[in-house]
């Protein structure tokens, strides 16, 4: 469980480190008028890029480690990234790394446009040597490939852009000139993530059970398992998210002009959240995917969070099995998870009305939190 932890940190660096180069290279390219006047320190950007190989050496050594069985480790080690795609791709990304940074370290990069698209370029391609190595990417020819890094691509320049402005701008001066054409890039950025993350989801949770097995199935039959509980806390989150891009893009375009309002901050609060998703995906990322649910609850176990919520006897039942068989999750709602499901959706209007009529940044973080609790309880108390 430590090494989880571990290589889910590493994982999320490499989600904000990517997020950050891409963010701060497109808004580079951005005229002075339709963005706000934004500081991007030369250093962010360095230690940016370097993290990155850094970050993701860490699923490396931790392959050679599982496989080493006190053999020599560096041999194993060699033999991984020379052989395994995983260490082909950090190899990869290490090399394009080095070019990255003689690139970033050009005096005219802010100002001469072939350079801040070769800049571009070169980040584009590390991220495609990270989205080849991913699990989804693996297992398929082709199609886990696609999903993935149009999933993942999507994503960095959608919060990389929102973090950078939100956390480096000066002020708010034109905001309303880079909401109009952020709003758009952020909604196309939204729709693909979702689009290729659900065909990727559908790649991750593929049972190898069940071959008869619906998608809605499988996507129960994952909850039991530290995956199955990061996506689904990854998916109630992404309510917030949305939420507060909603507010933040549409229903606070026409207080541009109001002296109180202070945009940044909200827009600070849903990079805030983006983390949070960050976080969750890089565990995700790291925890063994639901492919088998019988042999993974035999030797890893269930999730211990969902362990201590639920109270009935399928993981009993899947590790006091003497075969492996097919075994399906169910979900059933009574009237307590439709009580909490009503609960959460009361906090999602608390949500948008502190924000737009109290102006409270503290009362809508609290109310949409509150409404994540709601919506994960209604659902994790109706599993049988």
């Amino acid at each position: 469980m430590i090494g989880i932890l571990l290589t889910s940190v590493t994982e999320f660096i490499l989600y904000v480190c990517f997020s950050i180069l891409i963010g701060s290279l497109i808004l580079f390219m951005v005229p002075k008028n339709k963005k706000t006047d934004v500081y991007i320190p030369k250093k962010l950007l360095y230690l940016s890029a370097i993290l990155i190989p850094v970050a993701a050496f860490a699923p490396v050594l931790q392959t050679a480690i599982i496989l080493a069985y006190g053999m020599d480790l560096w041999s194993i080690l060699t033999n991984i990234i020379l052989t395994f795609e995983i260490g082909k791709a950090w190899v990869f990304i290490s090399i394009v790394t080095i070019i990255l940074i003689f690139v970033l370290k050009s005096k005219n990069l802010s100002t001469k446009m072939h350079l801040k698209t070769w800049a571009l370029f070169l980040v584009l391609l590390m991220l495609l040597g990270y989205t080849r190595s991913a699990h989804a990417s693996t297992i398929t020819e082709w199609r886990g490939f696609l999903f993935q890094t149009l999933h993942f691509l999507s994503v960095t320049i959608w919060i990389g852009i929102l973090f950078i402005v939100s956390w480096f701008s000066k002020d708010k001066r034109n905001w309303k000139a880079f909401l109009k054409w952020f709003t758009p890039v952020a909604m196309v950025c939204l729709i693909i993530a979702m689009v290729a993350g659900y065909f990727t989801m559908g790649i991750d949770i593929d049972s190898y059970d069940d071959l008869d097995a619906s998608i809605t199935q499988e996507y129960q039959n994952s909850l039991i398992t530290n995956y199955g509980q990061a996506l689904l806390l990854k998916h109630i989150l992404i309510i917030s998210l949305v939420l507060f891009a909603l507010v933040n893009g549409v229903m606070f375009r026409k207080r541009y002009n109001d002296e109180s309002f202070h945009p940044l901050k909200w827009a600070r609060m849903e990079s805030f959240y983006a983390l949070i998703v960050f976080g969750v995906t890089a565990f995700m990322g790291q925890s063994w995917p639901p492919h088998q649910i019988y042999s993974l609850i035999k030797t890893e176990g269930a999730s211990p969070l969902f362990t201590a919520l639920y109270d009935g006897d399928i993981v009993n039942d899947i590790q006091n099995a003497g075969q492996s068989g097919v075994f399906n999750v169910t979900i059933s709602f009574g009237l307590e998870n439709y009580l909490l499901l009503g609960l959460g959706s009361l906090f999602l209007v608390l949500t948008v009305y502190a924000a737009t009529y109290k102006k409270s940044v503290f009362l809508s973080t609290s109310f949409s939190l509150l409404m994540s609790i709601s919506f994960y309880m209604a659902i994790i108390l109706g599993i049988q």
